[in-house]
């Protein structure tokens, strides 16, 4: 599975404000892009397995540079774990647990990995699950500096798969790619620095805002939007 991502030179900024605005355009950046690739009733998946996400064609600064922060743990147990937490708030469909997925993981291939597209679906027949759901982390790097300056922000790509376990057809996909911006930088770039804290975060609080939003998506492309609340009318 890849995952498309794409980087905006600063260059020209001021320039191409003034052209949305006369355009009328919405100059609101979209990070995370979602897509059906096969039609799904309404209902028709509630349970569903993650599985490790691979990081196979991941991209990492080699160079070392000072004051660049060490990672905790591999990028794709990072955002693997990210996806599960998201999907943990939502009770429409019921989330195998971790253990579980290790377990049957290592009764058919003896360890806990990254699987292939045939392998999740082994793992999903043996967890009986309607579905799982793989991804692929391309970039992951960290800050260099701290919440209140930062000389590199944080950059993060990666992308999420819903394979149905019936057939192995992929029938829903996401990516997310977002590098944090100042608002010196990137005037448009308001809701994406508010909801970051307006503080220059870790990439693993960059994959978490991600993670959230995807999960939303999906949970809306399985089970449709949530009904809209009816404002209650005050009388005193």
């Amino acid at each position: 599975m890849g995952v498309r991502a794409w980087v905006v030179g600063r260059g020209g900024l001021a320039i191409g404000c003034l052209w949305l605005l006369a355009a009328g355009c919405s100059p609101a950046p979209i990070t995370v892009a979602a897509r059906p690739l096969a039609p799904v009733g309404i209902g028709e998946i509630r349970r569903i397995a993650v599985l490790p996400f691979t990081s196979a064609g991941l991209t990492t600064d080699r160079e070392t540079e000072r004051g660049s922060e060490p990672l905790a743990e591999p990028p794709a147990d990072t955002v693997t774990r990210a996806v599960r937490t998201a999907m943990a708030e939502h009770t429409e469909w019921q989330l195998v647990d971790d253990l579980t997925v290790g377990e049957a993981m290592r009764q058919l291939y003896g360890e806990v990995r990254a699987p292939t597209a045939s392998e999740a679906q082994a793992v999903g027949r043996l967890l009986r699950t309607d579905a799982i759901l793989r991804g692929d982390v391309r970039v992951f790097e960290e800050r260099i500096g701290s919440e209140l300056a930062a000389k590199r922000p944080a950059h993060v790509v990666f992308g999420i798969e819903l394979l149905r376990v019936s057939d192995g057809v992929p029938v829903w996909q996401a990516e997310y790619a977002e590098q944090q911006q100042s608002l010196s930088d990137n005037l448009w770039n308001l809701p994406g620095f508010v909801r970051a804290g307006g503080t220059w975060v870790r990439a693993g609080e960059l994959t978490q805002l991600g993670a959230n939003e995807m999960v939303t998506r999906l949970r809306d492309a399985l089970y449709g939007p949530p009904p809209k609340k009816r404002p209650t009318n005050q009388k005193r």
